[in-house]
């Protein structure tokens, strides 16, 4: 173990500088329809790419996507309505904005994505406010906290869930979802699922829970490689919600970029079959990652996303319940060159988030193996 740590140590300065296993991005480049997309655009003797466009998307895209929940996500109702945003983080804001009074309290569960719990420090009165729920073992929501949430807090009006799950790369079956969605009918509280990994599941891709109160996130970032372009959207149950969220769709981004829903369009091209051909070559690095953390006490994930979590050794002895998951990561960047998050970012003290998405497999191989010679070392010094 001695020699593992002390190779990896010396010389990754001369192995292609730091890897990261951190940022939660993909390392394929969007299909080339985007480019065929926005070249074609940018020829066009239609000079409209500068000029706003209609709040809530291009109609061509809007089509598109509505056709595309229809066929891929069995969102049957002709209730939905489709509205385009700069990414799923500005599709998440809008919810909480248009759902939640200041006053009001939402529920999490930890480990959770830190966007989404910063979106709502930002709206709520007071950090009380956001009620942070337990999973179990197998990284799933509590059912039976919540339900305890609902019956000790009336004021809870939001649910949020992100399926397949970041940072814990777990995915929930319909089946899993359903009494969540039950709870939340029956307390009237609206449940967000933010489904920007849909096509990075293992086995089968997702069933979604069509009902009047859950409102659906979806994104281009990740499948279609397309972050830099901040291009996403919520899908909304009613026409009502949907004309109060256009107020604040028009005040902040007023409409998304002409030119990357552009990038949207040519990426619709490509379909559904050419994301999972990319995901599917995540398989190698996803090994990788978990044949590293091999040391840890507990890991969680794999399934869905691109995320696994796994909770850092501590030495028992010296009373330590929890790692100091931060200096873990500190070390691990100063030493071995290769970056994670750390899980308190994600309400997870004493754990990890390891992305194997933002890396080629040779490389995320080689950022595996600096992994596990940093945790080798971790384990050392705790003896």
């Amino acid at each position: 173990m001695q020699q593992l740590v002390q190779e990896h140590q010396l010389t990754w300065q001369e192995k292609g500088g730091i890897y990261s296993l951190a940022q939660g991005v993909v390392f394929w480049n969007p299909p080339e329809s985007v480019n065929e997309a926005l070249r074609e655009a940018l020829q066009s003797e239609d000079q409209s790419l500068h000029l706003y466009g209609p709040d809530e998307g291009l109609p061509e895209l809007r089509d598109l996507l509505q056709t595309k929940i229809q066929q891929e996500n069995g969102l049957m109702s002709p209730q939905y309505q489709i509205m385009v945003t700069s990414g799923a983080n500005q599709a998440y804001m809008n919810c909480v904005l248009t759902l939640l009074d200041p006053d009001d309290q939402a529920v999490v569960f930890a480990p959770y994505y830190f966007n989404h719990v910063m979106a709502l420090q930002l709206t709520l009165s007071k950090d009380e406010n956001i009620l942070i729920g337990p999973t179990t073992d197998q990284g799933k929501p509590n059912t039976d906290r919540l339900r305890e949430f609902f019956q000790s807090n009336p004021s809870i009006r939001m649910v949020t869930i992100t399926n397949p799950n970041n940072p814990l790369g777990v995915f929930l079956t319909r089946r899993d979802l359903q009494p969540i969605v039950d709870l939340c009918a029956e307390f009237d509280a609206f449940l967000i699922l933010d489904c920007t990994y849909e096509y990075f599941v293992l086995d089968t891709l997702p069933c979604f829970n069509e009902a009047p109160h859950v409102l659906y996130i979806f994104s281009f970032s990740k499948s279609y490689a397309l972050a830099g372009y901040r291009i996403g959207y919520v899908v909304l149950p009613s026409s009502q919600l949907y004309q109060q969220m256009m107020k604040v769709q028009d005040t902040i981004p007023i409409c998304p970029s002409r030119i990357s829903q552009v990038a949207a369009v040519g990426a619709m091209q490509a379909g559904k079959g050419w994301v999972l051909q990319q995901y599917d070559t995540l398989s190698s690095g996803r090994q990788a990652i978990l044949q590293a953390l091999q040391g840890c006490p507990r890991i969680i994930g794999g399934q869905g996303a691109m995320y696994v979590m796994a909770q850092l050794p501590t030495n028992e002895g010296n009373g330590d319940s929890r790692a100091d998951d931060v200096g873990f990561a500190r070390n691990l960047v100063r030493d071995y060159g290769v970056a994670v998050i750390p899980g308190s970012f994600c309400g997870a003290p004493g754990w990890i988030r390891v992305c194997y998405a933002n890396l080629p497999p040779e490389n995320c191989q080689l950022a595996a193996d600096r992994l596990k010679a940093g945790l080798a070392s971790w384990i050392l010094k705790l003896k």
